[in-house]
C-alpha cells in the first residue's frame, strides 16, 4: 500500500514536468530577439552573435559543475537552480542596455540551460523507474517536445504584440515574470530514489570515449562530419531571418507570426521526415535532394527582395533543414555500441556547438556587410558540401 502511494507521488512528476516544460517553452524575445538586442540593447549584429559564441562556449564549460550539482546533490535541485538561473537572466536581460549586464545575463542562461541538459532526462527515467514504467521515456519526451512547440508557437506572436504596442524591453521583462512561474512548478518535485543508480559519467571521460568512437569508426565520422556541418549552415537561419524581415520592410508586428508559421512548419516537417525516409529505399537520394533544396533556398533567399517569396523560402529552408538530421538517426545509432550510445551522441552535439560557436562572429561581420550575400554563401557552401558527400544508401 505504501508503495503505491509512493508511486503516485511520483506520478505527478511526470504532470508537473509537462507544466515546467510549457512555461520554459513560452518566450516572448524569441521573435523579436534581434531588434531587441540591437535596437534596444544598442548592439551591433556582430556584437549579438560574439553574446551567442559565448552562450555555447559557456554551456560547454558549465556542464562539468551543473553535472556534479545533478548527479551529486539531486535532479530536483539541478532543475530548481535551473528555473531560478533563467529567472535572473531574463530580469539581468531587462535592467538597461548593457553589454556587460548582457555578458552576465548570457552566463545565467548557459548555467540554467547546462542544469537542465540531461538532467531532464535523467529525472524523468528515475521518476518512471519508481512506477516500473521506462519504456515510456520515449513517449514522454515526444510529448515534452511538441509542448514546448505549443508555448513557442502561442508566445511568439504574443512577443510581437508587445514590443509593437508596449517596448521591446517588455518583452522580455514578461519573460522574466513568466519563468518565476517555472520556478515554483521545480519547487514541487519529488526526488525519485533509485537503488544502485550508476553515476553519469565524467565530462572528460565523455568527450575522450566520444572522440575514440568517432576515430575509429569510419561511418560514424562520415555520417558525423557530413550532419554536422550542413547543419550548422542551415541553422544560422535561426539568428539571420530576422535580419532579413527587417531589411525587406516587414514591420516587427509581423515577426510574431512569421515565427509561429516556422515553428508550425518545423513541427509538421518533424512528423513527415521521418515517414519520408521510412518509404524512400534509395535514402542517399532523398539527403541530397534535401541539401539541395536547402541549398538553392538559400541562394534564392539572396535574391528575394519581395516579401512574400521571401517568407516561403524561409519556410522551405525550416521545413527541410530543421529536421534534416533526423535522416541521420537510424545510420548514427546502426553504428554505435549500446553502452556508449549516449556519449557518442553527446560528442556529436557538442562538436557541433563548438563548430557554431567558432563561426558565430565571422557570419556576424558578414551579416553587417550585405546580408543578403551571406545567404547566397550559405547556400553554394551547403551545395559544395552536398557535392562532397561521402555518405553511401546503406550507411542511412
Amino acid at each position: 500500500m505504501e508503495t503505491t502511494i509512493h508511486q503516485k507521488n511520483y506520478k505527478t512528476n511526470i504532470y508537473k514536468f509537462y507544466i515546467f516544460s510549457f512555461i520554459l517553452g513560452i518566450h516572448t524575445v524569441r521573435a523579436v530577439y534581434i531588434p531587441y538586442m540591437m535596437g534596444w540593447g544598442g548592439l551591433s549584429f556582430f556584437q549579438v552573435m560574439i553574446l551567442q559564441s559565448y552562450f555555447m562556449f559557456m554551456i560547454f564549460l558549465l556542464e562539468i559543475p551543473s553535472g556534479a550539482i545533478a548527479d551529486h546533490i539531486g535532479r530536483n535541485v539541478a532543475l530548481m537552480l535551473s528555473g531560478l538561473s533563467v529567472v535572473g537572466a531574463a530580469f539581468t536581460y531587462s535592467i538597461i542596455p548593457n553589454i556587460f549586464l548582457f555578458f552576465l545575463a548570457e552566463t545565467l542562461w548557459a548555467f540554467s540551460s547546462a542544469l537542465f541538459s540531461g538532467t531532464d532526462q535523467a529525472f524523468l527515467f528515475n521518476t518512471l523507474k519508481t512506477m516500473k514504467k521506462e519504456e515510456n521515456l520515449p513517449n514522454i519526451l515526444g510529448r515534452i517536445q511538441t509542448i514546448r512547440l505549443i508555448a513557442l508557437t502561442l508566445s511568439a506572436p504574443l512577443g510581437s504584440i508587445i514590443a509593437e504596442y508596449v517596448s521591446l524591453q517588455f518583452s522580455m521583462i514578461c519573460l522574466g515574470f513568466v519563468y518565476i512561474g517555472a520556478f515554483f512548478i521545480s519547487l514541487t518535485f519529488k526526488e525519485p530514489r533509485v537503488e544502485n543508480e550508476k553515476i553519469s559519467q565524467k565530462y572528460l571521460t565523455i568527450l575522450k570515449e566520444g572522440f575514440r568512437e568517432l576515430r575509429e569508426n569510419k561511418i560514424m565520422r562520415i555520417l558525423c562530419f557530413d550532419r554536422v556541418f550542413i547543419g550548422v549552415l542551415t541553422y544560422f537561419l535561426f539568428w539571420t531571418y530576422q535580419i532579413y524581415l527587417g531589411v525587406v520592410g516587414i514591420p516587427i508586428l509581423w515577426f510574431g507570426f512569421i515565427t509561429a508559421s516556422m515553428n508550425i512548419i518545423n513541427m509538421i516537417f518533424t512528423i513527415l521526415i521521418p515517414m519520408f525516409v521510412k518509404h524512400f529505399k534509395k535514402k542517399l537520394l532523398f539527403l541530397i535532394f534535401v541539401d539541395s533544396l536547402i541549398g538553392i533556398a538559400y541562394i534564392l533567399l539572396g535574391f528575394a527582395t519581395n516579401t512574400i517569396m521571401g517568407i516561403l523560402l524561409l519556410l522551405v529552408i525550416v521545413a527541410f533543414g530543421y529536421p534534416r538530421f533526423l535522416i541521420y538517426v537510424n545510420g548514427i545509432n546502426r553504428q554505435i555500441a549500446s553502452e556508449n550510445r549516449a556519449t557518442v551522441l553527446s560528442t556529436i552535439n557538442m562538436f557541433g556547438s563548438l563548430l557554431m560557436a567558432i563561426s558565430y562572429p565571422f557570419i556576424g561581420l558578414l551579416v553587417e556587410w550585405n546580408p543578403f550575400v551571406v545567404f547566397i554563401l550559405i547556400g553554394v557552401l551547403i551545395l559544395f558540401f552536398t557535392t562532397l558527400t561521402r555518405v553511401k544508401n546503406e550507411y542511412l
